[in-house]
């Protein structure tokens, strides 16, 4: 794989359809299907992800805001690692969330 830079200024972002909920979404990199990606989730006030699940582990780090998952708050800089065929909880959020994403099958 080659080296991949993306600039803030420069991101496309689109409307959030990888998994249930309302928000928008950035692709920083994607290997294809099954194999490794990373992407950005922005979710607005009172924005949420509903509950689904992944069949790859996937980590989860909030850049922005604050989201509850599973009845504990993930504020910005908070980590969260899930395993594979995990179930996702929902994700909600009052004031609005930035969550980088990283799926790495290589980590299995």
């Amino acid at each position: 794989m080659n080296e991949i830079i993306h600039y803030p200024g420069a991101m496309v972002w689109q409307e959030l359809r990888e998994f249930p909920g309302n928000g928008e979404v950035t692709v920083l990199r994607d290997e294809g299907k099954g194999k490794a990606r990373t992407i950005i989730v922005r979710l607005p006030a009172g924005g949420q992800i509903l509950p689904h699940s992944h069949v790859a582990p996937v980590q989860h780090y909030v850049l922005e805001g604050e989201c509850e998952t599973q009845g504990k708050p993930l504020g910005r800089g908070a980590y969260r690692f899930l395993p594979k065929h995990a179930d996702v909880s929902a994700i909600f959020t009052k004031t609005g969330v930035t969550i980088l994403m990283v799926y790495d099958p290589a980590s299995e």
